[in-house]
């Protein structure tokens, strides 16, 4: 008897409720073998109460609804599942893909900055020196010892010997700190030319802005040379790439860049010149009880600066007390101060009236002591002092006097323009050119000004005062004594103070003639000639009368609205081919000849003994 063929399929399943007491019956009948043999080989295991147990049966295998659902069901699960793992996959070599390979670079190189630092060296500013060579200022590199908050300053050999036995490091840190380095700058004679070489500072927000070769704690010059010259002492900062470890620690040095020096810069500046007139100038103004004033030395010839000096003056090295003073060290009086020039721009208003043929060597005006112009008083100097009259005098004479009355009467003669413009062509009104960052224009006043600045008219009163260099006219020093250069030359040259630029090819700065020819070589001569009479017995420099060399020279005495006047002196030397202008200004100081002239005097006698002459 053949056998009957079965084909059974083993179903497992879950109980996920506890409670869960039967199996539910599957629809349809079932055939079951009932051959005993058969039956003996077919097992029915069951967990009792099906208690999170197994219910397994042996079932004939035929088509029925539930089961190909379930199985439906569960292959769909599996496709979710396998989905769902290729996803995550992908978005992980995907990402994996942009971390390697489109951003590896990128990636190495913030990997390669956890071990690698870039050191800057900052590089050390150019040296200011003297016409011989003398040292205005330096840089120089200076090391510390850091740990916590102490901090040790070290020698460079110093510095050396801990980073080889590993106990400190420069920028990185070792058992006894870090080893840091920093570039300052060092003024030899201090406040003696401290407006003259100005200072430096650190970097600010603006300085980083506007020069991005700058970093922060690099130096920048804030005034003098030290700012007008700043991008020629300005070296190159190098770099030192260093790799480290975990710890911080140097390891090795993969590369380096050096630093270069700024260029030098030699200034036509005298050094000795320069300390003997400030301790001259400090000393005449501490006389007066003024704490204010400046000195210019110049060569009329060439325009060189070998004195400029400005009170009070100031440390370089530490600005921070200047900040607040309210005598305002910190400005340069020599270039930036404005005031009444005084009897000094009467030299102007003599060129002007000769110039015009208002007056010519002969014409004579009578000095009558003082006079009225309707009901104000216009009065002479030596009158007002000593009830004195010069009587009737000539234009160089009056220059030798100072005679207020023949230039109250000349300015009223010639007019307002005259005198204008020929101020604007010996270069008041105007800068000089000097090679500093900054300088005053000064003022050279008209009706149009006057009318917009004070809503006033201008009068013939106004006119007559600036020809005595009084009223709203003002002038710095430096313009003083570019006046006193031109009556010395017969040029109007440009004033400088660099004369040349080192380095491994020096630059030298040439001379520049602004102007000449400005007036007819007669009418100079007789401004000249006026000016000799000045230092000499009957004139008003008494100072000078003595003096063993020939000089031109001019006193001033500006009067202003409160206190003493400002004391006014200006002078060249020799005579003939001067090669020295020296003007004197000493705030509150007083009469010229008095208070600036002595000054003067000093520093021409300490030249001509140096000189042999």
């Amino acid at each position: 008897m053949a056998k009957k063929k079965y084909s059974f399929l083993y179903r497992f399943k879950i109980a996920a409720d506890k409670n869960d007491s039967a199996v539910k019956k599957i629809s349809g009948k079932i055939p079951v073998s009932k051959d005993p043999k058969i039956g003996s080989r077919v097992p029915k295991l069951r967990l009792a109460g099906f208690d999170s147990g197994i219910s397994f049966e042996k079932v004939h295998k035929f088509k029925f609804g539930v089961q190909e659902d379930e199985l439906q069901g569960n292959i769909s699960k599996f496709v979710v599942f396998y989905l769902a793992i290729f996803v995550i996959l992908f978005t992980f070599l995907g990402r994996l893909f942009f971390l390697t390979v489109i951003f590896g670079a990128n990636n190495r190189s913030l990997a390669d900055g956890n071990r690698i630092r870039i050191v800057h060296i900052e590089a050390k500013r150019g040296r200011i020196l003297d016409r011989n060579g003398v040292v205005l200022a330096a840089s120089k590199r200076v090391y510390f010892l850091k740990k916590g908050q102490r901090v040790l300053p070290i020698s460079q050999s110093q510095a050396g010997d801990l980073e080889k036995q590993g106990m400190a490091g420069e920028n990185t840190e070792g058992p006894l700190g870090k080893i840091e380095t920093k570039v300052v700058r060092d003024y030899p004679l201090g406040s003696v030319t401290a407006h003259v070489v100005g200072y430096t500072s650190v970097t600010t927000a603006d300085d980083l802005k506007d020069n991005s070769q700058l970093v922060i704690g690099d130096s920048v010059g804030r005034s003098g040379i030290e700012a007008s010259y700043d991008n020629v002492l300005s070296g190159i900062d190098g770099k030192e790439l260093v790799e480290v470890d975990a710890k911080g620690s140097k390891v090795s040095i993969l590369g380096r860049s050096d630093p270069i020096d700024g260029k030098d810069v030699y200034l036509a500046i005298d050094s000795s010149m320069q300390k003997m007139a400030f301790d001259s100038l400090s000393k005449a103004a501490q006389k007066v009880n003024s704490k204010k004033g400046s000195l210019i030395v110049t060569n009329p010839q060439t325009g060189e600066v070998l004195t400029m000096i400005s009170l009070p003056s100031f440390d370089a090295t530490n600005i921070n007390n200047s900040l607040t003073d309210p005598d305002k060290p910190l400005f340069n009086r020599a270039v930036l101060g404005t005031y009444p020039p005084g009897s000094v721009f009467k030299l102007v208003t003599a060129l002007a009236g000769l110039e015009s043929g208002k007056i010519n060597k002969d014409t004579e005006i009578e000095d009558v002591g003082e006079f009225y112009l309707g009901d104000i008083k216009f009065s002479n100097w030596f009158y007002n002092e000593y009830g004195g009259r010069d009587g009737s005098i000539k234009v160089d004479r009056a220059i030798a006097r100072s005679n207020d009355i023949f230039f109250f009467r000349l300015a009223q003669q010639e007019g307002l323009d005259p005198i204008r413009q020929m101020a604007l062509r010996l270069g008041f009104g105007q800068k000089t050119g000097i090679d500093l960052g900054s300088e005053s224009v000064g003022l050279v006043p008209d009706s149009v000004w006057k009318q917009s600045a004070l809503g006033e008219p201008w009068f013939p009163g106004d006119t007559m005062h600036m020809g005595i260099g009084q009223g709203f006219l003002l002038a710095t020093p430096m313009q003083i004594n570019s006046l006193t250069d031109f009556v010395a030359s017969g040029r109007r040259m440009k004033p400088y103070l660099v004369a040349k630029i080192g380095g491994s090819s020096q630059v030298k700065i040439d001379n520049k003639v602004l102007a000449q020819r400005i007036v007819l070589a007669d009418n100079l001569g007789l401004v000249r000639d006026g000016m000799r009479q000045a230092c000499k017995q009957g004139g008003t420099a008494f100072p000078f009368f003595d003096a063993k060399y020939d000089v031109g020279c001019k006193t001033g005495t500006a009067e202003k609205f409160e206190g003493n006047p400002h004391a006014w002196f200006t002078v060249f030397a020799p005579f003939d081919n001067a090669t020295l202008a020296v003007t004197v200004m000493i705030e509150d100081g007083g009469e010229g000849s008095v208070v600036a002239a002595p000054v003067a005097r000093e520093i021409l006698d300490w030249v001509f003994s140096q000189s042999g002459k």
